[in-house]
Parts: C-alpha cells; structure tokens; sequence
C-alpha cells in the first residue's frame, strides 16, 4: 500500500513539473524578441538599433539594426507567416547590408518554436534565426 502511494505522489510531482515548464514559455504576441543569430552566425550590434521583433494581436513591429518597420503576420499552430511589411529608409552604411539579409529572413519564414525565453523561426524545417525575449518592465 505504501509503495502504491509512493508511486502515486512521484507521478504527481513529474505532471506538477511538467505543468509549470508549459506554463513558463513565453507567449509570442506582447512580447519583443530580439534577434542573437541568423544564418549560424551570432549577431554582434550591427547598426544603431537591436535587431528585433515585437507581435501583438495580428501586428508585427521591429527594426532589422537600422530601419523600423510594421506590417500583419498570420499564425496558425506553429505556422507563422508574414505579410507585406512597410519600412523606414534610412541609410545606415555601416550595416553592410545586414538590413537586407534580415529582411530576406523574414520573408523566408515559414514557422516558429518557443523554448522557455527563445524564439526560433523556420523556412521549410530550416533554422533561420533565434531570438531571446527581451526583459519586460
């Protein structure tokens, strides 16, 4: 009997972890993302701004290291597609066409997994950049 209620409280414990690590991950929309690789390479500051992405209901919003933009994203499971996106057009020569890879990198999207505080974005099961939930105050 003992060994039954040993038993029993063990497997409780392991779905009482396995809860709280679910409910840990970080929600997509509300959430700013800020880029730390693409193409297997760790991003250094590229330009005056941080690289990052910021979703809210059905809007994406960010800045590729030099220029803003804003524009809508679909999400279906772990589907995530984005639309047509208008930018800024400042000239940021020291960026040596960072701007421009990055932005390639979004249109290529084509899915995303959360882990605890990372984004990963995906085009056609391959890895395109990870991301890092920036400190929410």
């Amino acid at each position: 009997m003992m060994k039954y209620f040993y038993s029993l409280a063990a497997i409780s414990l392991l779905l009482g972890c396995a809860d709280t690590e679910h409910a840990s991950e970080i929600p997509l929309p509300g959430t700013t993302w800020n880029l730390v690789e693409m193409n297997n390479k760790k991003i250094q500051l590229p330009g005056p701004q941080v690289p990052h992405l910021h979703f809210e209901a059905e809007k994406v919003t960010g800045n590729d290291g030099c220029n803003n933009f804003f524009g809508g994203y679909t999400l279906n499971e772990n589907n995530l597609a984005f639309g047509m996106l208008a930018s800024t057009r400042m000239a940021c020569p020291q960026i040596d066409g960072f701007d421009i890879e990055f932005n390639k990198m979004i249109s290529m999207t084509s899915s995303y997994r959360i882990s605890g505080n990372k984004l990963e974005l995906f085009g056609k099961d391959k890895l395109l950049a990870s991301f890092l939930a920036a400190e929410q105050g």
